[in-house]
């Protein structure tokens, strides 16, 4: 994955002035015009118009002796769009297993769903605080979306809320409160008619957060569309939190349903701030 940028890194990029025969008194590096620019050039990149192109689609994985409990494991994006996910995961309906799967599968369990060793939301807004580009991005003025209005919300067959629906609604409780809006979200989609609706009142001039668990075919497509509705409707830039990476295989196979030991436990809990 990518390597955090920080003051320090933008600062070894320049050769040292007295090497040049200058006097360092006259030179200062202003790291914070800097992250500006980065900034900036990601909301431009959010903005254009071609900003879905899937010629830009990428994504990279943490090696994996490289995992950290604190820090996100996937870094892609959907089009210019970035996205980002806790930990990996491969489903052994659909993979040959081998060491290093099964190594990625024991970190997601670990991180993600220890009843009582793990605290998803709290790792989550702890990697957000670690990914300095995260950082320089939600620092100026972010909002979480309520992207659980934009899935299916009712299981027919268990007549309840569906887990990926309260799953989202916790998640995105959590990083509205880690990101200081409070733990009332505010109703930026809707669905009408099947359709989604947006209130650009609410996204203009915003940073939106948009939180879904798994990072799959599916929500990596819904996600490209939401994320081009925001900034098509007045946001600055947007970005995708996922808990997970589905992983597919190589010719684009994911499992239909992953497994409840493997499943991330999101309920509520106390948490810190941003």
């Amino acid at each position: 994955m990518a390597k955090d940028i920080s003051e320090e890194d933008i600062r070894s990029m320049f050769i040292p002035v007295e090497e040049l025969g200058k006097d360092s008194s006259s030179y200062t590096v202003n790291a914070d015009y800097w992250f500006n620019e980065m900034y900036e050039m990601y909301k431009d990149s959010c903005h254009f118009d071609n900003c879905l192109d899937p010629a830009q689609s990428n994504e990279q994985h943490c090696p994996v002796d490289e995992l950290r409990a604190r820090s996100f494991s996937a870094l892609g994006r959907v089009g210019f769009f970035r996205w980002y996910a806790l930990t990996l995961y491969y489903d052994a309906s659909v993979h040959k297993m081998d060491e290093q799967k099964t190594k990625y599968n024991a970190h997601h369990k670990k991180v993600l769903c220890e009843q009582f060793g793990s605290d998803p939301g709290d790792t989550l807004c702890h990697a957000i605080n670690n990914d300095q580009d995260l950082v320089n991005i939600l620092r100026r003025n972010p909002i979480v979306a309520d992207t659980q209005e934009c899935v299916e919300g009712w299981d027919e067959e268990h007549d309840c809320l569906s887990l990926e629906y309260s799953q989202i609604q916790d998640m995105a409780v959590r990083l509205s409160v880690f990101l200081g809006q409070g733990a009332l979200l505010k109703n930026i989609f809707k669905q009408e008619k099947g359709e989604i609706k947006i209130d650009p009142k609410l996204i203009k001039g915003k940073d939106v957060v948009l939180p879904f668990v798994w990072a799959n075919r599916e929500r990596l497509k819904l996600y490209g569309k939401l994320a081009k509705m925001c900034v098509d409707n007045g946001a600055n830039t947007v970005l995708g939190i996922f808990i997970s990476r589905q992983v597919p295989t190589m010719d684009g196979r994911e499992a239909a349903k992953i497994p409840m030991d493997f499943e991330p436990d999101l309920s509520p809990r106390f948490s810190f701030g941003f």
